[in-house]
C-alpha cells in the first residue's frame, strides 16, 4: 500500500479541484513559503500534465459519480476520490522514476541534481569537464548520459564554463529560455521576473520559448527576458559586476537599501530587516569580497551611518544610528 504525505494530499486536492475557493488561496499562499511542499507540488503537477488521460479521465468519471446522490455520505465518497487519485499519482510517480532510468533522453530523466542554499555557492564539473558555478538558492539538473547529449537544466543563477566540442553542443534549459552553445563562458539568473542571459566570452543562441524567437549573444553582451511583460532586452553588461558573485564577492552598485536586501540576504544566507522607510530609501555602494558576516556588518554600519542588532541566529534589524 501506498502512503500518502499531508503535503501530497494538498497537492492531489489542489490539481483535482477539490479545494474550496479559501481553501486554495491558502494553499498557494503556502507555496510561496514552503519550499518542500512546493516542491512536492512542482512533481506532481509534472506528473498530473505528462500523464494528462489517465488521471483526467478518471476526474472526468469523479464528476459524473458526485452529481447523482449527493445526499448519500457525499463526504465519504468524496474522501474515497482524493485517497484514489492519491493512490493513482503516487503509483504514476513510481512509474516516471523507474522510466527515467531506463529513457534518458526523456525530459524527465534527470536524475544528477546539485542544489545550494542561502548563503551557499557551489562549483560543480560536468562529465565533460564544462565548469558550473552555482550561485545561492540555485539548482541543475543533468542526465547520466551526458557525454552523449549535453543538456542542462536551471533554476536560480548559474555561470558557465563550458568545454568546446562542435560535435555535441551544450544546451541550458531554464523554464523560460533555451540557451545553445558550442564552447563558451556565461551566466544564466532566473531568480527574478527579469531573466537574463549574460555571456562572457564565445557565442550563444538564446530561444524565448514563449515567442519562439531567437537571438545571438556576442561577449560582454546580455539577454533580458521579463516574463510578465514579454519585453526583450539586448544590451551591453560589466562582466566583473555581473559575475562577481562568482568570486564570492558582493557588490552594492549605488542601490536603495530595499532593492540591495534580496543579494545581501542571498550572499549571507541570513535576514536583515528594515523597519524604517528613510532607510529603505538610503543608497549604499560597497564591494565585499570573502567577508565574513560581522565583517560586512562593521562595513555597512560604516558606509551607511545605521545601526544593526542581531535579533536571533541569522535575522538581523538595521535601524539608525541615532535618533534626530
Amino acid at each position: 500500500m501506498i502512503n500518502i504525505t499531508k503535503n501530497e494530499r494538498k497537492c492531489v486536492r489542489y490539481l483535482t479541484q477539490e479545494l474550496s475557493t479559501a481553501a486554495k488561496a491558502i494553499f498557494e499562499i503556502e507555496l510561496t513559503l514552503d519550499h518542500e511542499l512546493k516542491a512536492t507540488y512542482e512533481n506532481y503537477k509534472l506528473i498530473w500534465d505528462n500523464y494528462p488521460e489517465s488521471l483526467k479521465a478518471y476526474q472526468e468519471q469523479k464528476e459524473t459519480q458526485l452529481k447523482p446522490k449527493t445526499e448519500q455520505k457525499p463526504l465519504k465518497l468524496k474522501r474515497k476520490v482524493i485517497n484514489r487519485v492519491a493512490i493513482s499519482m503516487a503509483a504514476i510517480a513510481l512509474i516516471v522514476i523507474s522510466y527515467s532510468y531506463f529513457s534518458p533522453l526523456n525530459e524527465l530523466s534527470y536524475i544528477n541534481q546539485v542544489t545550494t542554499s542561502k548563503g551557499q555557492r557551489q562549483s560543480v564539473y560536468l562529465p565533460d569537464s564544462s565548469l558550473v558555478i552555482l550561485n545561492a538558492s540555485s539548482e541543475i539538473k543533468y542526465n547520466s548520459d551526458f557525454k552523449n547529449k549535453r543538456e542542462v537544466y536551471v533554476k536560480g543563477e548559474a555561470y558557465f564554463d563550458v568545454t568546446h566540442n562542435k560535435q555535441i553542443p551544450f544546451l541550458v534549459h531554464t523554464e523560460d529560455l533555451n540557451i545553445t552553445v558550442l564552447g563558451t563562458a556565461f551566466n544564466v539568473n532566473t531568480a527574478s521576473d527579469n531573466k537574463s542571459v549574460s555571456l562572457e566570452r564565445g557565442k550563444v543562441n538564446v530561444l524565448i520559448k514563449k515567442s519562439k524567437n531567437s537571438l545571438n549573444l556576442l561577449p560582454k553582451e546580455e539577454l533580458i527576458y521579463n516574463i510578465k511583460t514579454s519585453d526583450v532586452t539586448k544590451r551591453n553588461f560589466n562582466v566583473t559586476k555581473a559575475l562577481a558573485w562568482k568570486d564570492n564577492m558582493l557588490i552594492l552598485d549605488n542601490l536603495i537599501f530595499k532593492d540591495a536586501l534580496y543579494k545581501i540576504n542571498n550572499f549571507y544566507g541570513v535576514r536583515f530587516n528594515i523597519s524604517d522607510e528613510a532607510i529603505n530609501q538610503k543608497k549604499i555602494t560597497g564591494a565585499f569580497k570573502e567577508q565574513d558576516i560581522d565583517e560586512f556588518i562593521n562595513a555597512i554600519e560604516f558606509i551607511a551611518d545605521v545601526k544593526i542588532k542581531q535579533l536571533s541566529l541569522n535575522e538581523y534589524l538595521i535601524t539608525r544610528s541615532h535618533e534626530d
